[in-house]
């Protein structure tokens, strides 16, 4: 089933995201010390808010998107700070787990700096969101191991698409109804949660 995107004019003036921690904190009772336990499946959510629509055409396709994206889930582009001066790259090797992601296809000495963002399109084109855990630089031919702040959550094949330039995150809308406001002027305001399923 295909998932459901906004048209490129739906452009959000804000963003709220969130790390969803699926570890946890051990508190003995002894008194002893208290232990983290990672565990695969820590993903993001991204709470969007859209300026807005005065155009009546426009408040109704987002409308009747999102309404739709409810049962098919959405793709969205990341909203970034600053743009993410690098190229797309690709997945060097299946079946990596951990908090190291190889990739190769960047330019020679590419620098990937802390904190940028990427998107792992799975073969079925489903993203994965992932954060940069530190700063890394591409070796002579175009070959990186990246850190990342949280663990891979999927043996992606060699050659699957790793999205530095656009990266999306993918995933359900939130909460079990989808409101929007009109308002006296006839504009339609609109604010979503999309919260990545895997």
């Amino acid at each position: 089933m295909a998932v459901i995107e906004l048209p490129n004019w739906a452009v959000p003036n804000s963003a709220s995201p969130a790390f969803m921690d699926f570890g946890a904190v051990l508190r003995p009772s002894t008194g002893a010390a208290l232990l983290r336990v990672d565990r695969l499946g820590s993903r993001y959510k991204l709470t969007l808010g859209f300026p807005p629509f005065d155009d009546a055409d426009q408040g109704r396709v987002i409308v009747s998107r999102l309404i739709r994206a409810k049962r098919m889930g959405l793709r969205i582009e990341v909203p970034l700070l600053a743009p993410q001066v690098i190229e797309d790259a690709i997945v060097d090797g299946a079946g990596q787990a951990g908090t190291t992601l190889r990739l190769r296809g960047l330019f020679p000495r590419r620098v990937v700096r802390e904190g940028y963002w990427l998107s792992v399109e799975k073969a079925d084109g489903q993203h994965f969101l992932h954060n940069v855990a530190d700063e890394s630089i591409a070796d002579a031919t175009g070959k990186v191991a990246l850190p990342l702040s949280e663990m891979l959550r999927w043996p992606f094949a060699d050659g699957a698409r790793v999205h530095l330039v656009r990266p999306m995150i993918e995933g359900l809308i939130d909460g079990n109804e989808q409101a929007w406001s009109i308002s006296v002027e006839k504009f339609t305001h609109i604010e979503f949660t999309v919260e990545e399923a895997a």
